[in-house]
């Protein structure tokens, strides 16, 4: 991934994504491979000296539920300022500063866990299913704020199945099949074939489906 863009992983369940953010995070130990981060090799680095450079979001809301909204973001943001600008990015923090984090609907532990990150951003952002289950208008208010992050110089890896909306501000896309990487490119360069093969198919099919549409650019432009 290059500094200051989005990259969407995607992948139908049991891909290895979850497993491959958690390794990249340190969570899990790799087990093959180098991961490097600003050209240091981190493979064996624990997680939580990763964390000074990388985060990562999990599938599960990153909040402490019982204490209020101000307590998970004084956590997170040490800032009074950083505070009060995330609450003008996001009103309803703002209403909602005195409530306990465990009694926000799913979609606002999201925007609580993501907003934070407007605070301090990380060099690189791991979001492992970041829009799970949650409404269309809160997707799109979470959209932006990766949009946001990126534009501040945070590299972001976003694992998702809904892909439709992620490959809309993504930079770079990449298909994941039974642990392996099928295809990688511009979402410009991504085939209906493709997408189509790596939901419903094999991995057999997605790299018919690449070589297929490899050659039919190779044709177009021959």
């Amino acid at each position: 991934m290059y500094r200051g863009t989005i990259t969407a992983l995607v992948g139908a369940n049991g891909s290895g994504k979850s497993t491959l953010c958690k390794a990249i995070a340190g969570v899990v130990p790799a087990t093959s491979g180098l991961i490097t981060l600003d050209e240091r090799d981190v493979t064996t680095l624990p997680a939580h000296r990763r964390s000074r450079d990388l985060l990562l979001a999990p599938e599960t809301r990153g909040v402490f539920p019982g204490l209020t909204v101000e307590e998970n973001l004084a956590v997170a943001v040490e800032a009074a300022a950083d505070r009060r600008r995330i609450y003008d990015a996001f009103p309803i923090l703002a209403e909602r500063r005195r409530v306990p984090a465990g009694s926000l609907s799913g979609g606002e532990q999201q925007i609580l866990t993501m907003a934070a990150l407007l605070g301090q951003p990380p060099a690189v952002l791991v979001a492992d299913e970041p829009t799970l289950g949650l409404a269309p208008r809160i997707v799109d208010r979470i959209i932006q704020l990766f949009e946001e992050l990126r534009a501040q110089g945070t590299t972001i890896l976003i694992a998702e199945e809904r892909v439709k909306r992620v490959l809309d501000i993504a930079d770079q896309v990449v298909l994941l099949e039974l642990g392996q990487v099928v295809w990688s490119g511009p979402p410009r360069s991504l085939k209906a074939d493709q997408l189509h093969a790596i939901f419903l198919g094999s991995s057999a099919e997605v790299v018919s489906a690449t070589q297929d549409a490899a050659a039919e650019d190779a044709a177009a432009h021959g």
